[in-house]
């Protein structure tokens, strides 16, 4: 077996721990010490904002089997879709709360329910799912 011999630094490793101390400075400024609280609440720590929530747009649609098929992989992309000009939005928009009345008709199907509410300036109710809307006489609701 072949034996190389150690390289000492010239001061007998008085350079490395500075130089390790100065590469991991930033690692341990940036990560907070255990037991410690990090600096930024995490969004569900955070209230939520209600009259964001309150004015956010529904999505809606004039036939339930569209809105079924818009929603299907989730409302992220059924918003995705409704953002995009050459996609095909099956009849349905994300309409402003101050347009959306009352509800109109209800319905299950497939184990979930949905409800029709009408829609100021035209004659046909918009399908979305049942607790879009807040009830009757809550906070946001006319």
């Amino acid at each position: 077996m072949i034996r190389l011999p150690l390289r000492r630094s010239l001061a007998g490793g008085a350079l490395a721990a500075p130089l390790l101390a100065a590469l991991l400075a930033p690692l341990a400024l940036a990560a907070p010490a255990a037991g410690q609280p990090s600096a930024k609440p995490k969004p569900a720590d955070r209230p939520a904002d209600k009259s964001r929530v309150a004015a956010a747009p529904v999505i809606a649609c004039p036939s339930v089997a569209n809105y079924r098929m818009l929603m299907h992989d989730g409302a992220p992309a059924a918003a995705a879709t409704l953002g995009d000009p050459k996609a095909d939005h099956l009849g349905c928009a994300a309409l402003p709360r101050n347009r959306i009345g009352g509800i109109v008709d209800r319905v299950t199907l497939g184990g979930r329910s949905y409800d029709c509410a009408a829609v100021k300036d035209t004659t046909v109710c918009h399908w979305m799912e049942t607790g879009t809307l807040p009830a009757s006489g809550e906070a946001g609701w006319r």
